[in-house]
């Protein structure tokens, strides 16, 4: 229910940017100001459409409002409208995808969960076969320690045997049988006056 000055004031104060590629220019406001009074005529108008229905709207003056923005306009609108609100889902609905969510989201643990314990196993299992291979190794390399240790010393028990063992034991039992004070003392003086290559 503005006046034409008013809305022609304000259509001509709107920014190029937003005018650009549409019909707010001042013909196109006047051709479809032309129309909307040819149509709504004092007897036939919006307002008094909702009169016979018995509903009373509030009247907004807007050309108290300088904003560009229609600030206070719509301050008032909220007012007696509420505030904005999207046409979202209800709460059946919220709790139906709450419900799918938790779902989707249990499912995705159990599934992390499956695989989290697939690996481990896979892991453990590797690990044992290379604690097996490893004592498999460590016992071969043992065993040829071994081999190469006694190998080394066929010639030294050898040597021993032919040329130690013979006196060192004839000495041993001569201790024995004579139980002297100093037993080592009395084993070297033996083996001094018995060695063979000084005969």
């Amino acid at each position: 229910d503005a006046p034409d000055e008013f809305l022609k004031n304000r259509v001509m104060n709107l920014p190029e940017s937003v005018v650009a590629g549409t019909h707010n220019t001042e013909e196109g406001l006047m051709r479809r100001l032309a129309e909307f009074r040819a149509v709504n005529t004092e007897d036939e108008t919006v307002m008094n459409y909702f009169d016979e229905l018995e509903i009373h709207p509030d009247h907004i003056d807007i050309t108290q409002d300088k904003a560009r923005k229609m600030t206070k306009t719509v301050e008032q609108i909220k007012k007696l409208m509420g505030a904005p609100r999207n046409y979202g889902p209800t709460p059946e609905e919220l709790a139906e995808m709450e419900r799918i969510e938790t779902e989707k989201r249990l499912e995705k643990e159990r599934k992390e969960r499956e695989e989290r314990e697939k690996r481990d196993a896979e892991e453990a299992a590797e690990r044992q076969r290379r604690e097996q291979e490893w004592r498999i190794r460590l016992t071969e390399v043992k065993r040829q320690e071994q081999e190469l240790l006694e190998n080394q010393s066929i010639p030294l028990r050898n040597y021993l045997m032919k040329h130690v063992m013979p006196t060192l034991a004839q000495g041993l039992i001569e201790c024995c049988k004579m139980r002297p004070d100093d037993p080592v003392d009395y084993l070297a003086e033996y083996l001094f006056k018995n060695n063979p290559q000084i005969d």
